[in-house]
């Protein structure tokens, strides 16, 4: 994928573990999430496959959007479903590294 910012910087996102991308989770599903996760540790069995199973039921949850902030001006593009993007920008107009280390 791959993004082109309103300062015209082009943000790929073609692989995994990058500083610039994040999933925000609204507080309304946060505490949801972690229910999930205890459940899914609960019910899991023994075997691996069971282990497997209760993993992929998690991950089918879709509660995270993605996120991405240009390095370049440190605006914020969040994925709003259905091939749209919401634009945020900073009063600083700076890369404030949000999702990453400073």
């Amino acid at each position: 994928m791959k993004i082109k910012c309103t300062c015209e910087h082009i943000i790929v996102d073609q692989t995994d573990f990058l500083e610039n991308k994040g999933y925000l989770i609204p507080d309304t599903k946060w505490f949801n999430f972690w229910d999930s996760i205890d459940k899914a540790i609960e019910e899991s069995g023994p075997s691996p496959k069971e282990k497997e199973a209760a993993c992929m039921q998690l991950r089918k949850q879709n509660i995270f959007k993605m996120l991405w902030e240009c390095p370049n001006c440190g605006k914020l593009f969040i994925d709003g479903g259905k091939g749209t993007l919401i634009l945020y920008s900073p009063d600083n107009k700076n890369y404030n590294k949000a999702l990453g280390k400073k």
